[in-house]
């Protein structure tokens, strides 16, 4: 038995991640014994990583695909023990060899700039930074207007115009709270500037004593600085003297007005502020803690795929499976089941869906004025052969340097077979107005009218999987949100992914209320009926597709804004063969995909549709990210499940932390200290069964963990309450003192009634904000005592190996 072992460990994949060849004789050992394999099952068990294979529940030698729980115990054990010997040799070989990234206040990542700046010459603003050459000059052409006489002040000065430079500008500048400031936070507490005069002072004070008297034309400090704050000066002439004079003084009464005015806000914190220098996040706290558990109770039986709350304020949500069907059901407070009628749908499509694998129903989104048009949109796949509308333009086209008639065999027929171009992607609209009673309000609806109104959008497909197929709105904006993945077959073969004249392995933002004339979507390509808007990052630029908001992803699999930090857009990304991944989304941001995956890098088996170099673009890094061969994985194949930032009440400890998990069971909590960091951590949480949970929880073996089976999708009702979206049921998160757990921490201060929520309160979608990402560290300075010793540790792995195996 033993030999037998050792020859399916030792047989590598089908298909490696290659790495670089600086730590191939590191990675060579942890490749070979990358998956667990038996046999004839290693076809069954590899390719259980891409989504659609949670449903076919394929069995080989007594091993299914579909449930981790069918494992047996004897490969279980091997599994566990390869994956730790396994994690260790691949450490080392998870290279930095792109970046993550803090954010401009574009809303767009910082690159790097082959030229010196000219005006703004730190090197960091050179290095990482967010002005080009131009935009360099034309902060120059503002300090030169000022006509700053003093040379300390016109030093200061120029410090605070270099800011827009800085890496970290969209936290500087309070972008990431929509405020949208002139100036920088400046420091009250502390001061880095080498222009400083008195020793101990902050650096907004530095920034008094040093301009307070000295005349500016067009002054960046006059009249009116930030929303709401006016000249203090009560004369008219003084208020003629801040109109001729720009001095400091004559716009402030004192340095203690102007530095209340000019500090960091409340919500950034103390920290991100601007002293003078180049800024750089603070470290991590060493206290902060995750909860070792959670406490859910089973509130519904059935498989869903989205739970939506209504727009109505109630304790209604829409409910929808893979299938096509939507129904309205009620959410009681804790302790009692979900309750809807199954009879009564509210929308039911199930006729046109195409339901297999990956194939379904899979995107619902309320508009943000439901309440006044009562319009809805959802995505899903359909099949052209059954009904003629389904066959929009394939995505593999002349335009893409795709031709249809190479997928139908060898290895770029992958799972298009002899059909390719079949299945297509659709947005569709919807409407609860009824042509009975026009007048009334949608937010009474029962049932939605079944008609569509209209078609958004229609994308013939390569392959059968990678759909993707989110739906969010984001409520700063009113646009619509789409998720698509590359298109299917192993590492994307026409490099789908990275070119931006394809729309697939892309993150779409459309205009779903300026709807385009027909002549507009023959002249401009368009998919649908839909606009691109004017901001979107590609919009006007040769040979890239206006619709594009980010790129560079294999299968993005539930996406969400958070709900109070409305610039920051999660996305679980599902990996090939070796990494699941969470991105944080920016405007513009490159996840890397298929130059890499995770933040190692990744070569396909063939490429007809040519190479993306990893040096021509900028990738950005995931912010959390885990390896098929985690011990925690339990010996099931991984696919991410992308969740929310929880912010019920029920579980103070979850509060503010980002859920995710693998589709097959194994679930994190993650956050980003300190905020505003990009620093994230992320702790693997168990989950208990509540002992008053009003329908039964099937219980894995003798623990009091609830078998969820897979974990398909997350939800949040009106109150933020947290549910899991199982293949065996609904979950709600409530109290840990329904499972016997204390939770010592306090939640944050509801606001007083009939004051306005929070910025980006839960929308009707779930969702927040149109968004970019927050600041995102690539925490690099350890790297190189990080490589010696994980090569000690792969030193002591392979020992260790040998003698286990031997």
């Amino acid at each position: 038995m033993l030999s037998s072992w050792w020859s399916a460990a030792m047989t590598p994949p089908s298909t490696l991640s290659p790495f670089t060849e600086a730590c191939l004789f590191v990675c060579l050992p942890a490749v070979l014994w990358s998956r667990p394999r038996l046999g004839s099952c290693s076809v069954c068990v590899g390719r259980a990583s891409e989504l659609g294979e949670r449903t076919k529940a394929e069995s080989c030698g007594g091993i299914s695909s579909r449930r981790r729980g069918s494992m047996t115990r004897e490969l279980r054990r091997l599994s566990r023990a390869r994956r730790w010997i396994s994690g260790l040799l691949t450490l080392s070989c998870l290279v930095d060899l792109a970046s993550a990234y803090p954010l401009c206040t574009s809303m767009e990542a910082p690159v790097k700039y082959s030229q010196n700046l000219g005006f703004c010459t730190a090197t960091e603003y050179r290095d990482k930074g967010c002005c080009s050459p131009r935009e360099d000059n034309r902060t120059k052409m503002t300090f030169d207007s000022m006509n700053i006489t003093d040379a300390n002040c016109a030093a200061i000065v120029k410090q605070i115009l270099c800011a827009k430079c800085d890496a970290f500008s969209a936290t500087l500048f309070g972008h990431m709270n929509q405020e949208n400031r002139k100036i920088p936070y400046l420091c009250t507490k502390s001061s880095k500037s080498n222009l400083t005069t008195t020793t101990g002072q902050s650096y907004c004070q530095d920034v008094w004593e040093a301009c307070a008297s000295v005349p500016m034309k067009n002054s960046i400090f006059a009249p009116v600085l930030l929303p709401g704050t006016s000249p203090s000066p009560s004369s008219s002439s003084n208020r003629n003297l801040a109109a001729q004079d720009g001095s400091l003084g004559s716009v402030f009464k004192s340095k203690d007005q102007f530095c209340a005015v000019m500090g960091p806000s409340a919500s950034a914190g103390d920290e991100f502020c601007f002293d003078g220098a180049p800024f750089s996040a603070p470290p991590a706290p060493s206290n902060f803690t995750f909860p070792q558990d959670i406490c859910v109770e089973k509130v519904g039986e059935d498989a869903y795929l989205n739970l939506v709350p209504f727009p109505d304020g109630s304790n209604r949500a829409a409910v929808s499976n893979q299938a096509g069907t939507v129904w309205l059901a009620t959410i009681p407070e804790p302790g009692k089941a979900m309750v809807y009628n199954i009879s009564a749908p509210f929308l039911d499509i199930s006729d046109r869906v195409t339901n297999e694998n990956e194939l379904g129903f899979l995107g619902f989104a309320f508009h943000p004025d439901f309440k006044t048009n009562g319009r809805f949109f959802v995505s899903y796949n359909c099949d052209k052969q059954k009904w003629a509308d389904c066959g929009g333009t394939c995505a593999c086209n002349k335009e893409t340097n795709c031709n249809p008639s190479d997928l139908r065999s060898g290895q770029l027929g992958g799972d298009g077979g002899t059909n390719p171009c079949r299945y297509s992607s659709i947005i569709a609209e919807y409407t609860v107005n009824s042509s009975v009673d026009p007048s009334a309000s949608p937010l009474k609806a029962e049932v939605a009218n079944p008609l569509e109104v209209r078609r958004i959008f229609t994308m013939a497909l390569p392959y059968s999987t990678h759909h993707a197929g989110g739906l969010l709105f984001g409520p700063l904006d009113n646009y619509l949100y789409y998720m698509l993945g590359d298109g299917g077959n192993t590492g994307d073969p026409f490099n789908f992914a990275q070119n931006k004249k394809s729309l697939l392995g892309k993150i779409l933002r459309l205009d779903v209320d300026n709807l385009p004339s027909a002549t507009q979507i023959t002249d401009q390509g368009l998919w649908g009926e839909y606009t691109a808007p004017k901001d979107n990052p590609f919009f006007g630029q040769n040979g890239s597709r206006p619709e594009i908001w980010a790129l560079g992803l294999r299968n993005p699999w539930r996406c969400t804004f958070d709900s109070q930090n409305p610039t920051y857009m999660y996305c679980g990304d599902i990996g090939q063969e070796r990494v699941q991944e969470v991105n944080l989304i920016s405007k513009g941001g490159n996840y890397g995909w298929r130059i890499f995956e995770g933040n190692s890098t990744y070569v396909p088996p063939i490429s007809p549709g040519g190479n993306t170099s990893a040096r021509s673009v900028q990738a950005i890094f995931p912010i959390l990210q885990y390896v098929h061969d985690q011990p925690e994985l339990m010996g099931g194949p991984s696919a991410i499940t992308g969740g929310y930032v929880s912010y019920s009440r029920e579980d103070p400890c979850l509060y503010g932390k980002y859920v995710y998990a693998d589709l097959f069971g194994t679930m994190w909590a993650s956050s980003e200290v300190p905020k505003y960091s990009g620093n994230f951590r992320s702790s693997q949480i168990n989950y208990l069964c509540s002992a008053s949970s009003p329908l039964n929880c099937t219980l894995e073996g003798n623990s009091t963990s609830p078998e969820l089976q897979e974990i398909l999708s997350f939800g949040l009702d009106k109150s933020a309450n947290f549910y899991i979206l199982a293949s065996n049921g609904v979950y709600r998160v409530v109290h840990p003192q329904n499972c016997g757990r204390v939770c010592t921490e306090v939640l944050p201060a509801l606001p007083p009634i009939g004051a306005p929520a929070p910025s980006g309160s839960p929308s009707s979608t779930g969702a927040s904000s149109p968004g970019p990402a927050p600041a995102q560290n690539s925490a690099r300075s350890s790297r190189s005592q990080f490589l010696h010793i994980s090569f000690a540790l792969t030193l002591a792995a392979l020992g260790s190996a040998l003698g286990f195996i031997l």
